[in-house]
Formats: C-alpha cells, sequence, structure tokens
C-alpha cells in the first residue's frame, strides 16, 4: 500500500513540473516567447531564432510555423504603433501580453492565449 500511495504522490509532483509555459510571464528575449509559443500551440510549429537587438528599434519580431507571429516591445507605445500599422486580417487575432503581442489564426490564438495567458483581441 505505501509504494501505491508513494508512486501517486511521485507522480504528481512529476506532472505539476510539466505543466508548460508561465501564464502572463514577460519575457527577456524573442526566443523564449517563441518557444512559449511552439509549446502553447503544439503540432510541430516551429520558430525561426532572431539574433535582433530590441533596443536597436524598440521591438523585434519572429515567425512561428507557416501563420504564426511573435513580436517583444520595448514599450506599449511602440506595441500599440506596431498593431496600428498591421491590421489583422479575417481570421487571425492577436494575444497581448505584458510586452510582447502574437498574431495568429484563431484557433491556433486561442490556444496560446489559454496557455501563455494575455489578451484575445480581434482588432
Amino acid at each position: 500500500m505505501k509504494k501505491a500511495i508513494t508512486l501517486t504522490v511521485l507522480s504528481g509532483v512529476l506532472l505539476a513540473g510539466c505543466s508548460g509555459p508561465a501564464k502572463d510571464a514577460e519575457y527577456k528575449n524573442i526566443n523564449d516567447l517563441g518557444k512559449a509559443y511552439e509549446s502553447a500551440v503544439g503540432g510541430g510549429v516551429d520558430c525561426r531564432e532572431s539574433t535582433s537587438d530590441i533596443s536597436k528599434n524598440g521591438w523585434d519580431q519572429t515567425q512561428c510555423g507557416p501563420t504564426g507571429i511573435v513580436m517583444m516591445f520595448t514599450s506599449d507605445a511602440k506595441r500599440d504603433e506596431i498593431k496600428q500599422k498591421n491590421p489583422l486580417e479575417s481570421g487571425r487575432r492577436w494575444i497581448q501580453g505584458k510586452n510582447w503581442l502574437i498574431e495568429a489564426d484563431q484557433y491556433d490564438a486561442e490556444k496560446a492565449q489559454k496557455a501563455l495567458g494575455g489578451e484575445l483581441l480581434t482588432s
């Protein structure tokens, strides 16, 4: 009986450690955000690595799979400027986090928002 209880507790601890990306996190670089998006969406989505310096332009972005785009910003004003200059096409959504923004197809956006937090926006 003790072995069964120990295994059950250990299984719970191991599963808790594999909970995926943190919700409503502030990311330190675009590649970390890309990895979180890959984990959230699944299905073999790969994000390109970026070596850009975010401080140069106030923002950075990278492509994730055929339709996802993850972006990071040094200020809310820069994020708002980029959103205004790039209106969403039909069927696309934004997920807006602390220092990041994701543009994706509706269903990928919904999966990402559920895992990563942030606010799901249609415009």
